[in-house]
C-alpha cells in the first residue's frame, strides 16, 4: 500500500493542532476545534479549508471545447470567459464516473476540479476522449486550493484582494492578487454558504493561509477540516462522489437533471435519454428519522410499506437544525408510484426499524442571511 501524499499546508495544520485522517489518498485534517464548532463558524461567520488534495487538470486550444462538450453532461458552449459551471461524467451506460466544476478562464482555456479519489481514473478518461486534439495538463501536484466560505467570508477576502473580489458573480471566476499572491479565484463552494475557492501555486498556499486566517481572526474565522466539510454539503443536500454519485448511479438517479443537457452527443447521452423516457429505477430522496434522535448511516436499509425500498447513501447529526438528516436511493417504485415529500418510511437502526419521513432537499438554505430548514413536514 502507498503511504498517503500531504498537501503543501500538512505542516500547518499540524500547528493549529488538527487531528488528521486519509481521506482521497492524502493525509488531511478531520477537525481543529470540533466539527459541531467549525460547522457552525461557516454558517455563522467564516471558516477557512485546505481543498488541496483535489484535482486540477487544464485542457486548452481550439479542440479543448469539443472535448468538454463531448465528455460531460453539462454544455460547455454555454460558458462566457470567467465563468464556471458543476458538471458531471458519465460512462456510456450513465453511471458517474465523477462530478466537477468546469472553469472557462481563457478564449480556448479551461480549468477543471476533480475529486481528489478520481485524479487519475478522470484523467485516463478525459485523454482517451481528448485523442490528442487538445492540449491537456494535469496541474494537481503544482496547485493548491484554498477555501473560505461563510456569510462574512467575502468581506474578509475584500480587505486583502488588490481586485474587486466581492463584483465576482457566483460561479464566476477571476484572477487576481490576495494577500499579495496570485490566485484564481471562483466563487464556488461545497457548504451551501456564499465564498471562494482560490487556486493558487503550491509556493503561496502558506501565507496565502495564514494571512486570510490573521486577518479574519476579527470576523471570528476558523480553520475547517473534511468533518465539517461533510456535515455542511450534506446539510446543503450536495451529492458526494462514493456516496450519492458512483458508476452504479446516473446523474438523473442523483436528482441532477438540471445539469444534464440531452439532445447533445456526449459520453452516456444515449443512456440519460433512455432513462429519462422510461422512467428512472432509483431517486435520491431526504429523510430524517421522526425521534429526531436516530441517525440514519450509510447503508442502513429503507423500508416502505413494510418491503425493502432503498438503502441510505449519507446521515448525519446536523448542527444548524439539531436533528438527524439522511439522503437515500429510493428504488422499485418506477414512475407510477414515485416517493412522496411527507411520505412515512422506515429505516432500519442497529437492527430496529425507525419511522422516518421523506422531505425536501436541502434541508438548509440561507435566505437573506437567515438560515432556513427545510426538514420539516
Amino acid at each position: 500500500m502507498n503511504a498517503p501524499k500531504r498537501t503543501v499546508l500538512f505542516d500547518l495544520h499540524q500547528k493549529l493542532g488538527a487531528r488528521m485522517t486519509v481521506f482521497g489518498g492524502f493525509e488531511m485534517p478531520v477537525s481543529y476545534s470540533g466539527i459541531i464548532d467549525e460547522h457552525l463558524a461557516v454558517r455563522n461567520s467564516a471558516g477557512i479549508f485546505d481543498l488541496s488534495h483535489m484535482g486540477e487538470f487544464e485542457i486548452s486550444g481550439p479542440h479543448a471545447l469539443a472535448t468538454l462538450e463531448h465528455a460531460f453532461t453539462n454544455s460547455a458552449a454555454r460558458l462566457k470567459q470567467g465563468q464556471a459551471q458543476y458538471t458531471i461524467m458519465c460512462a456510456e451506460d450513465g453511471g458517474t464516473i465523477d462530478d466537477l466544476i468546469v472553469y472557462r478562464v481563457g478564449p480556448e482555456r479551461y480549468l477543471l476540479c476533480v475529486n481528489a479519489s478520481n485524479i487519475e481514473a478522470d484523467r485516463e478518461w478525459i485523454v482517451e476522449l481528448n485523442s490528442g486534439r487538445a492540449k491537456f495538463e494535469d496541474v494537481s501536484d503544482a496547485t493548491a486550493l484554498i477555501a473560505v466560505q461563510g456569510p462574512v467570508a467575502v468581506a474578509i477576502l475584500a480587505t486583502l484582494a488588490e481586485f474587486p473580489i466581492a463584483d465576482v458573480a457566483r460561479f464566476g471566476v477571476a484572477e487576481g492578487t490576495v494577500a499579495g499572491i496570485t490566485c484564481l479565484a471562483a466563487r464556488t463552494g461545497y457548504t451551501g454558504e456564499d465564498g471562494f475557492e482560490l487556486f493558487v501555486d503550491n509556493a503561496g498556499a502558506r501565507e496565502l493561509f495564514e494571512a486570510i486566517l490573521d486577518i479574519g481572526a476579527a470576523g471570528n474565522i476558523k480553520p475547517v477540516g473534511l468533518g465539517a466539510r461533510d456535515t455542511l454539503r450534506l446539510e446543503a443536500g450536495l451529492p458526494l462522489y462514493g456516496h450519492e454519485l458512483d458508476r452504479n448511479s446516473s446523474p438523473l438517479e442523483a436528482g441532477l437533471g438540471t445539469f444534464v443537457k440531452l439532445g447533445r452527443n456526449f459520453v452516456g447521452s444515449t443512456a440519460l435519454t433512455a432513462q429519462s423516457k422510461q422512467g428512472l429505477k432509483k431517486r435520491l430522496i431526504g429523510l430524517q428519522t421522526d425521534d429526531g434522535k436516530m441517525v440514519a448511516r450509510q447503508g442502513y436499509r429503507l423500508f416502505r410499506n413494510g418491503d425493502e425500498a432503498g438503502v441510505v447513501t449519507s446521515g448525519t447529526f446536523a448542527p444548524s437544525i439539531q436533528r438527524p438528516i439522511a439522503m437515500a436511493y429510493f428504488a422499485g417504485a418506477g414512475a407510477k408510484n414515485p416517493p412522496q415529500v411527507g411520505e412515512p418510511v422506515e429505516v432500519e437502526i442497529r437492527n430496529r426499524r425507525t419511522r422516518a419521513t421523506i422531505v425536501q432537499r436541502p434541508f438548509y438554505r440561507r435566505d437573506e442571511g437567515h438560515a432556513v430548514s427545510n426538514a420539516s413536514v
